[in-house]
């Protein structure tokens, strides 16, 4: 048996009519806490069986078989209210992906916040001629899917979006969108920066930059030349 912290969102919330609450296992995994969970609330029950029900652990998003730990804090939310929006796509054109999203919006969202990335002309004092952006689909648009579906669920965002360039890109173009939206500007202002750094450590791109002193892999935060003999 264990115990664990649990939060309950949105309509799940309604469902319990509480917001948090420790909760006693008798079991060790995902399933047993919701079976728990789901003897205690009858009408969360029958709405479960039509709906589904996601559960973050200590911030990441786990499966029915995830074994629990004592004073874990588990986090039960609802569908994504935006749908999870994230892809790797030809072009990126950022006054139309804000257009839309803000037009999608729920009408109880008060703040979005946005981040464009650009191809940037100069590193290390050398000109960019362009940056190749190497993707391994489904798997790397999953990986910004992945990130989207985790984030919202653990920060009760209204909904996000990502979307990232393939292929080629010249200096000056936008490559990388983020945008988030939920009721309040604390929600969102410190939902972005956490978002984009996420994608550039765990989306599964990979980067070739050509400029006048050569090729280069990125790396991590390294350049590696490419050797081209």
């Amino acid at each position: 048996m264990v115990r664990v912290r649990v939060l309950y969102f949105s309509i799940i919330r309604d469902f319990t009519g509480v917001k948090e609450e420790d909760v006693e296992v008798k079991g060790a995994t995902v399933a047993d806490l919701l079976a728990e969970i789901y003897r205690k609330y009858g009408k969360l029950a029958e709405w479960a069986k039509e709906e589904e029900v996601i559960v973050v652990i200590n911030g990441e998003v786990k499966g029915p078989n995830y074994e629990l730990r004592e004073g874990d804090e588990v986090a039960i939310v609802p569908p994504l209210s935006g749908g999870a929006c994230a892809g790797f796509v030809d072009e990126i054109k950022p006054g139309e992906e804000i257009k839309k999203f803000v037009e999608a919006l729920p009408p109880d969202v008060g703040a979005v916040a946005v981040f464009v990335g650009v191809v940037k002309g100069l590193v290390n004092n050398k000109k960019v001629a362009s940056l190749f952006y190497e993707v391994y689909e489904p798997h790397s648009s999953k990986s910004l899917v992945k990130i989207v579906k985790e984030e919202v669920a653990k920060r009760g965002l209204a909904t996000a979006e990502i979307l990232h360039k393939k292929g080629l890109a010249m200096p000056g173009e936008p490559v990388l969108f983020v945008a988030v939206a939920s009721r309040g500007r604390k929600e969102v202002l410190s939902a972005l920066p956490v978002i984009v750094e996420r994608v550039k450590k765990e989306a599964l791109v990979w980067k070739l930059e050509k400029r006048e002193d050569g090729e280069y892999w990125i790396i991590g935060e390294k350049r590696v030349k490419r050797d081209t003999r």
